[in-house]
């Protein structure tokens, strides 16, 4: 959790910075009334396609679609390539996990919001990123934290997902 607090804090001082342009991408305050699409688990270590996303976000990972992204991420499911349209926001809430240990188990749970991370499909807003936007907010605030140049870093991990338009996740059945 360690690196997704220093995640959280290089956002917020890189927000400091940010120009006033920065920050498109809104807070979208019913994500969680969006299709739940999966969750999962990301620890320190996992490396995906070159990327070490156990090092960037680490934690317990939901992830939301609205309805245009549900299309695309349906497309995804049904042929293995997808193409969202736009107006898909996807939402990726980002938790710290909490861990209760009983006898020779566990269950794992969320226990502390450490940010939440939007998607929003806009072809000529965003062409210079895939057609998305992107933008990161601290829990508990509706300010975005990056600027343009940390979105251009969230579509530098991204783009080794060209055939499924730039989305990590899939849809959970």
């Amino acid at each position: 959790m360690i690196f997704a607090k220093l995640l959280v804090s290089t956002a917020l001082a890189a927000a400091a910075l940010a120009p006033a342009h920065a920050g498109e991408v809104r807070f979208p305050d019913d994500f969680r009334l969006f299709t739940h699409v999966t969750t999962g688990v990301v620890t320190p270590g996992f490396v995906f396609n070159g990327v070490d996303l156990g090092a960037q976000v680490p934690g317990l990972h939901n992830i939301y679609a609205n309805r245009p992204a549900l299309q695309g991420y349906r497309s995804l499911a049904d042929s293995g390539t997808a193409q969202f349209n736009n107006g898909a926001v996807i939402a990726f809430d980002l938790w710290e996990p909490g861990v209760l240990a009983s006898g020779a188990g566990s269950f794992t749970f969320q226990k502390q919001r450490l940010a939440v991370a939007v998607m929003e499909k806009d072809t000529k807003k965003y062409a210079a990123t895939g057609g998305w936007g992107f933008q990161v907010f601290a829990a508990g605030s509706r300010a975005p934290l990056l600027d343009a140049a940390a979105q251009q870093q969230c579509f530098g991990c991204h783009a080794i997902t060209p055939n499924t338009d730039f989305v990590f996740s899939k849809l959970s059945n």
